[in-house]
């Protein structure tokens, strides 16, 4: 009995190596700042946890099935998706491991451009919601106000159009 447990042993730690993961990392850096207008109104988020935000959201299902749709092929479940930040710096390491390379590299590539749609996406929706409610307040508020709502939305509108891409951006290295 003890022979064939330690052959077993010695087997299974001579088969381990052999279906190592395979790994691949991007990096994402907090994108600088754009210049806008004075007064401009800004998209922004709540900076208490950025970075913990951003990460659960990268390693969250919810990017996973975007990801998925993308490549149109459900990944293994085996395929692992983590994320840190680079101490000290405003650079977030995402790393999917998987047992093949190439779909590791192929839903890295998807999850990244996923999550940077999603990113504009919300942005874009903030200038079109802020929009919309500056139209809606329009049609009920003294002319004397209006405007001032007018110079308002005009100022929105501007910012939409300069402020379109995600906080992030891909660290190519």
């Amino acid at each position: 009995m003890k022979r064939t447990l330690v052959a077993f042993i010695l087997i299974l730690s001579a088969a381990l190596p052999a279906v190592a993961l395979s790994a691949t990392e991007v990096r994402l850096g907090l994108a600088p700042r754009i210049s806008l207008p004075k007064d401009a109104p800004a998209y922004t988020e709540d900076n208490t946890d950025l970075y913990g935000t951003t990460i659960a959201l990268l390693t969250s299902g919810f990017l996973r099935s975007k990801a998925e749709g993308q490549l149109q092929k459900p990944v293994p479940s085996s395929t692992r998706v983590t994320a840190a930040r680079v101490p000290n710096t405003s650079i977030i390491s995402v790393v999917v491991s998987g047992s093949d390379d190439a779909v590791a590299t192929s839903f890295a590539s998807a999850l990244i451009e996923q999550f940077m749609r999603y990113k504009r996406e919300q942005k874009a929706k903030y200038y079109r919601d802020t929009i919309n409610a500056i139209d809606s307040a329009l049609t009920y508020v003294p002319a004397q106000y209006a405007r001032q709502l007018e110079e308002y939305k005009q100022k929105v509108v501007v910012a939409s159009m300069l402020d379109s891409n995600p906080n992030f951006e891909r660290i190519e290295y």
